[in-house]
């Protein structure tokens, strides 16, 4: 049975021989509060530490014949955080959309040059394209969201807690494990054996996340999908 904010946090407390809460969200105890805010930071740092199944979303974006094509948080509309590398496809043409860093950028916008593929950047909070694409081409890509927290309507995704019964997109005995070793280090004790647990944890369990395919050390970096070269001789 998964936890939430409330059970987790007693849980923990059962385990550390502190006082057991009958609520936290809305308590007025000190002690409480910083329990709360201490997974606040454990779950935020966890979800920093790689790309967790649960925290990825898929965004599709119908273009504009403009060089912005609006603010990334109208494309990628759950608390966007970052677009994962090489996701981002033009599915109209079926041509990869690629980077540009802006010294890049600056040097095609000052030799008026273009680029075969849609080259694309966040500037201002706007995703911004050269060249411009036509209008009515479907992009896609993931990205990770800043949410970590489920709601107790089990649909809407969070970054901070608001009821007891708020649920976690990240495994709970990796965060269980982080509150402890972070309450110890904030009240002083030795946390040093109980953090190298975390570690350990968070390496194993990120490790086996989602669905992986088996290494292949004869295949090329190409990665179009779909297209498959068999190996030996060609005739010219």
């Amino acid at each position: 049975m998964s936890l939430n904010l409330l059970t987790l946090i007693q849980s923990f407390c059962r385990r550390a021989n502190q006082q057991v809460p009958s609520t936290i969200y809305g308590s007025t105890d000190k002690q409480v509060l910083q329990y709360m805010a201490l997974l606040e930071e454990v779950g935020e740092e966890l979800s920093n530490r790689g790309h967790w199944p649960n925290l990825i979303n898929e965004a599709t974006h119908t273009t504009v014949a403009t060089e912005s094509q609006g603010a990334i948080t109208s494309i990628a509309t759950n608390n966007f955080k970052y677009i994962l590398y090489d996701t981002f496809w033009d599915r109209s043409e079926n041509l990869p959309v690629g980077p540009i860093d802006p010294s890049d950028w600056q040097a095609i916008k000052g030799f008026s040059s273009t680029s075969p593929n849609y080259l694309v950047r966040i500037r201002g909070r706007n995703l911004i394209s050269t060249p411009v694409p036509p209008a009515g081409n479907t992009w896609a890509f993931e990205y990770v969201t800043w949410n970590w927290i489920l709601d107790t309507d089990g649909s809407t995704e969070k970054q901070y807690f608001t009821a007891d019964s708020d649920t976690f997109l990240l495994p709970d005995a990796v965060l269980l494990q982080g509150l402890k070793w972070r309450w110890k280090k904030e009240k002083g004790f030795e946390y040093a054996e109980d953090f190298a647990t975390y570690e350990n944890m968070v390496a194993d369990i990120l490790g086996k996340q989602g669905l992986r395919g088996k290494l292949d050390m004869s295949k090329g970096q190409d990665r179009v999908p779909h297209i498959s070269v068999s190996q030996g001789s060609w005739p010219l």
